[in-house]
Parts: C-alpha cells; sequence; structure tokens
C-alpha cells in the first residue's frame, strides 16, 4: 500500500524562527526511541507521512528524519559541506573502519576517495567482469540438483568469494566466515534493540567482547592476506592501489588495513541482501524471471555473460534497480550539520542531526506508480520524478564509491545464474528484518536448486 501524506510539507511562514517540524507522539523518557528499536521501517513508514522532514525524540539526541527528495539532495550534494558523517556512523564502526573511507572527513577523506578511484575506474571494471562470471560459475556448480540451499547465507558467500577474487586478487576460499563473522557482529552491535546500546562504553557486554573477537580474527586474516600481496606483482584492483599508494608514503599501514576491512564488509553485505530478495521476487513474478531468461538466450547464445554482455541485459539491469527499489539494504543515511541549515523554511542549528531513509522514499506515491508492486517495466521509459527520490547508494560526493561495480555485480551475478540453475524459493512468513544499519532479511529464506 502507498502511504497517506500531505501533497506538501506544510512549511513556516516568512519570518517565522521559532517554527519546528511536526512530530509524532512519543512516551515519557524514551520518546520516539521504543518505537523505533521495535520496528525501524514501520516506524519510519508512519513517521513520514507527517512531512517531508519529521522531528524524532530519540533517548539522549534529536534527530530529523528526511524524505523529500528535494531535501534529501540538498544534504546530500547541493550543500554537502555544510554536512558531515553522523556521531552514529562513527561509533557504529569504531575499533573496525576508523581509517576507512566510510568514517574518515575531510583532507583524509579526500586522499583516500582519491587513492582508491582507481580501482573502480570503467577499465578496471571492464576486467572484473569476466572474474565476477567466472566466480559465480564456479561457485554455483556445488549446488546439486533438488538439493536445498540457505539463500541468504549461499548469496553471502558467493558475493565474499567475488570480492576477494576481484578486488583483492585473493582465493578467500575456506576463510569466508571469517569475514561473514565480523559483519554478523557489527550489525549485532549496532542493532537497535540490543539492550547494551543504553549502557555507557565503558561496560563491556557480551555483544560487545564477541565483536572484539570477530574484529581481531578479521584484522589478522587481512594482516596476512596484505603480507602475502605485498611482494606480488601488481594491478588495477583495490589490494594493489592501496598498497602502492603505502609504499608511496600516501597511505599509512593502518589505513591499508581499514580500507580493506571497509571494502571485505560492505561489498558483500549489501549485495548478498539485494541478491536474495532478487531471486525471491523472481520467484513471486514467473513472467518477470521467463523473460529474463529469454533475455539471457538472446544475448548470451549459449556462452557465459561479459563485460559486453552487462551492457546489454537491460531488463536484468532493470529487475536489479527495481529490487533495490522495493528492497534496499541499508536502513538510511545519517548526516549531522557542521553549521546552522535551513530546510524547508526550518532553522536548525549546526549539529542537528539527520536520518534520511530509503524505504518510505522509495515507496512514496507522489513519485511512483503503484509504489510496492514489482514492475522492472518501470525503468525502461522512466517517468520524471525527483533525483534522489531513488538513492539505494547514497548520492553526492560521499555516495557509495563502489556503486558501478556492485551494478555490474549483481546483473552478472542474476544472468549466470539464470543460465544454469531455476531458484525454487521458500520465505519463512512473514517477511521480517534485522533492525539494523544493514536491512538484512531475519526471515529464513530457503531455495531448491533445479539445475536447467
Amino acid at each position: 500500500m502507498a502511504f497517506d501524506r500531505p501533497p506538501m510539507t506544510r512549511s513556516p511562514s516568512a519570518g517565522d524562527t521559532t517554527a519546528v517540524p511536526p512530530s509524532p507522539d512519543g512516551i515519557p523518557i524514551l520518546g520516539n526511541g521504543l518505537a523505533f528499536a521495535r520496528n525501524p521501517i514501520d516506524a519510519i513508514k508512519r513517521w513520514s507521512s507527517l512531512g517531508d522532514i519529521v522531528r524524532l525524540e530519540i533517548p539522549g539526541q534529536t534527530m530529523y528524519l528526511v524524505t523529500g527528495p528535494e531535501l534529501i539532495e540538498q544534504i546530500l550534494v547541493a550543500e554537502h559541506e555544510r554536512f558531515t558523517i553522523s556521531p552514529a556512523q562513527r561509533e557504529t564502526f569504531r575499533g573496525i573502519e576508523d581509517h576507512a573511507v566510510t568514517t574518515t572527513t575531510g583532507d583524509r577523506w579526500e586522499r583516500l576517495r582519491s587513492t582508491l578511484r582507481p580501482a573502480f575506474s570503467r577499465g578496471a571494471m571492464d576486467r572484473y567482469a569476466d572474474r565476477i562470471v567466472d566466480t559465480a560459475a564456479t561457485y554455483i556448480e556445488q549446488w546439486d540438483d533438488g538439493e536445498r540451499i540457505d539463500l541468504y547465507r549461499e548469496m553471502r558467500l558467493l558475493t565474499v568469494r567475488i570480492l576477494a577474487d576481484t578486488l583483492l586478487d585473493v582465493d578467500i576460499r575456506g576463510q569466508e566466515d571469517v569475514v561473514m563473522n565480523a559483519a554478523d557482529a557489527l550489525v549485532d552491535r549496532a542493532n537497535f534493540r540490543r539492550p547494551g546500546q543504553l549502557l555507557p562504553d565503558w561496560i563491556p557486554t557480551p555483544t560487545d567482547r564477541r565483536f572484539e573477537r570477530a574484529v581481531s580474527d578479521l584484522d589478522a586474516y587481512v594482516d596476512d592476506l596484505i603480507a602475502d600481496r605485498k611482494d606480488r606483482e601488481r594491478g588495477d584492483d583495490l589490494c594493489s592501489v592501496l598498497l602502492d599508494a603505502r609504499d608511496a608514503g600516501d597511505l599509512s599501514s593502518e589505513e591499508v588495513r581499514h580500507n580493506v576491512v571497509a571494502m571485505l564488509l560492505a561489498g558483500h553485505d549489501s549485495p548478498s541482501v539485494a541478491l536474495t530478495h532478487v531471486w525471491r521476487l523472481l520467484d513471486e513474478h514467473p513472467d518477470v524471471q521467463n523473460a529474463l531468461q529469454e533475455e539471457y538466450v538472446a544475448v548470451v547464445d549459449g556462452d557465459r555473460p561479459t563485460g559486453e554482455s552487462y551492457i546489454t541485459l537491460e531488463q536484468t539491469q532493470n529487475a536489479v534497480s527495481e529490487t533495490l527499489r522495493l528492497y534496499p539494504p541499508t536502513l538510511g543515511i545519517t548526516r549531522q550539520a557542521t553549521e546552522p541549515v535551513t530546510l524547508d523554511g526550518y532553522d536548525l542549528s549546526a549539529g542537528a542531526q539527520f536520518l534520511c531513509p530509503q524505504w518510505p522514499v522509495h515507496r512514496d506515491d507522489r513519485f511512483w506508480s503503484e509504489p510496492t508492486a514489482f514492475d522492472p517495466t518501470r525503468w525502461e521509459d522512466p517517468a520524471v520524478r525527483p533525483e534522489y527520490a531513488y538513492f539505494p547508494f547514497s548520492g553526492g560526493p560521499r555516495n557509495c564509491i563502489g556503486i558501478h561495480f556492485a551494478r555490474q555485480e549483481l546483473t552478472l551475478v542474476v544472468a549466470t545464474i539464470l543460465g544454469e540453475v531455476e531458484l525454487d524459493v521458500t520465505v519463512d512468513e512473514p517477511l521480517k528484518f534485522t533492525p539494523s544499519l544493514q536491512l538484512r532479511p531475519e526471515s529464513d529464506i530457503t531455495a531448491t536448486v533445479h539445475r536447467q
């Protein structure tokens, strides 16, 4: 169902400097925090009906929920220099990505972003394509006809291997759980329902201790990986780019390690969530799946997909785009104002914190016809809508640096699997999500493999 919301936000009248955005009802002490922790998606859907900017009271802080595309563009793009990553983002990745491009700011962030850019160039994308397909094809060869698989776990294992093979040029087989355990520990520590969230940092909890052990294991693995790579021939993959920068004195060893860690975690988690939803949606919409299989036959013609295939697999790309619209892998983008700002006529002070969630914006009937329907054809001739009615990879200078890699990976993996097997998907209804930074499926999603 679409959202019941006003046709436009009620902005304050000219000269009214005391106006504040509308706020949902809360409860004493916890404010809106309890509703958010119980079910952040449902809470955000309800609150977004109050307007394009809504004031929330969370224990210890005030946060502004921003769901107007023009306001999101103002924060992420037009006035991005007046905003920075939020304290919540820095706290989430504390102890694991402190020196990574994901958490740094200012000159250091610009230096890291510039260093990483060659690993995501168009030329590098072309060279990654065949390795993505080869890794995917090799991986699914181990699936037996009639076997029932844990779909989400299999997509995670696959995306970890693809990431290691392409961006790091290493064989990670047998070590995937080191990465996945660290990602799990990170998501658990950021879980909005975790009781330990309300405790001071100096009080250790079982979740904190599990996080520290998982991070220690991942750091040790990455240190070994870097040591193995240092004397090997280098190219334009991510690991080579980072090591070349370190050898030139442009990066520290900590910056190299934390950026490899960041890519291992984010680079497998979001794509695996997206792929899980792709197969679930294709199973629910056999007409779409048939169209994609017909496209595969016409484009690939009995061979395997390639970088050139990616360009012409338009219907598969559209299915990926539509999946990311309905089921964005992350809860939202957070920012903090570094100086006073005015949004939608409201004057907000420096230090104000903002959450720009994709879910309600991607399903807003002001911008999308039949917003909850899975309809990849809507991307064939996109309607005129605000640019930031769709932002699965964030936006502006701090958008996901791997956006083109992720889109290519998702499209080529879907095509490769479609050419080899059919997946009969079963979901443990109702579909639920982990209330954390990643909108992981919390429900069991399995699939029976049928060889073509």
